[in-house]
């Protein structure tokens, strides 16, 4: 997959792209309806491509800073997994001031040489998001190019956002917010050294330290997998401050894999939550910490075998 962060980079030649277009901030089943309907033409020889963009320097007041339910490599990973060939990714001051016709002429035919655009029904785009998608399909039809609303999503009578699923993950309602998603959260964070307590209490962890800006979750146990040595591993995981053995603001990740001792050190390792078990709490010494753990990974394990065996991963 070809990925270009400045809006001169993507020229795809003579070869015609089916674009996706959208912020697509968490990748949710959203997301995925859409960008799954540009990469459905890759059977007409279309180059399945998605148009978005970063914030770093100036964002659209509508957008939500401070809060990434992804990771860039992770956003990329899965975008190729759904077949994406190409991604445009300008910081969204290389455009803010185009209006909608200069957005259709420069982005869409002379950047990305489309042939149809995928969006859903609130896209908005032009300087100051004045242009819907009335006006992407009319300058868009000037061009040739065809123009593909993809309809809302909705699971179980809920509108699918990526503002909702932040507020469910800040609640602890992990399962909602993996039914919005269309899969379960996750993050692949490097593991580094902690205090090594869980070895002196034979449940050894894996520490991953979150990155600034990454959503926050309700502190608390989970029920989780993680994937170790190619293969998806039961395990149990802690999210917050680890209040019984260290002072600190820094949330960690604090993963017990069930059944796995290897050193893990320095690797990105994938921690998926599947089910809030509990709020986080301070135990009175470690010897209660170090029984509530191994209940909670008894617990989690039963939770993950089952959906391990309802999920191809």
């Amino acid at each position: 997959m070809q990925i270009y962060n400045q809006i001169q980079q993507a020229r795809p030649g003579q070869t015609r792209s089916a674009v996706a277009l959208g912020y697509f901030d968490g990748l949710h089943c959203g997301h995925e309806a859409v960008i799954r309907r540009a990469v459905g033409y890759a059977k007409e020889q279309l180059c399945p491509a998605v148009f978005t963009f970063t914030m770093e320097k100036i964002h659209p007041k509508q957008k939500q800073l401070g809060s990434l339910l992804l990771t860039d490599a992770d956003k990329y990973a899965l975008l190729e997994s759904w077949g994406v060939q190409l991604v445009l990714v300008p910081e969204f001051s290389a455009f803010q001031k185009m209006d909608a016709e200069t957005f259709v002429e420069e982005i869409l035919v002379h950047c990305l040489n489309a042939e149809v655009v995928c969006c859903g029904a609130d896209f908005r785009f032009g300087k100051n998001a004045a242009a819907g998608v009335s006006e992407l399909e009319r300058l868009c039809a000037v061009h040739g190019i065809r123009t593909e609303l993809v309809s809302e999503v909705q699971v179980d009578g809920e509108r699918v956002s990526s503002t909702r699923i932040r507020a469910l993950l800040k609640e602890g309602a992990v399962e909602r917010a993996n039914q919005l998603l269309g899969r379960a959260f996750g993050y692949r964070f490097e593991v580094v050294h902690g205090k090594q307590l869980g070895r002196t209490i034979d449940s050894p962890t894996i520490n991953q330290p979150f990155p600034q800006g990454f959503v926050p979750l309700r502190y608390g146990v989970y029920a989780s997998i993680c994937f170790v040595e190619g293969v998806w591993q039961p395990a149990v995981t802690n999210i917050g401050i680890r209040p019984t053995v260290e002072q600190t603001d820094v949330v960690n990740s604090e993963t017990y894999i069930v059944g796995f001792s290897g050193d893990l050190y320095g690797q990105k390792v994938e921690v998926r939550l599947l089910r809030f078990l509990r709020p986080e709490q301070r135990f009175p010494n470690v010897e209660a910490l170090k029984a509530r753990i191994q209940a909670n990974a008894r617990t989690s394990a039963l939770i993950a075998q089952e959906y391990l065996k309802k999920h191809s991963l």
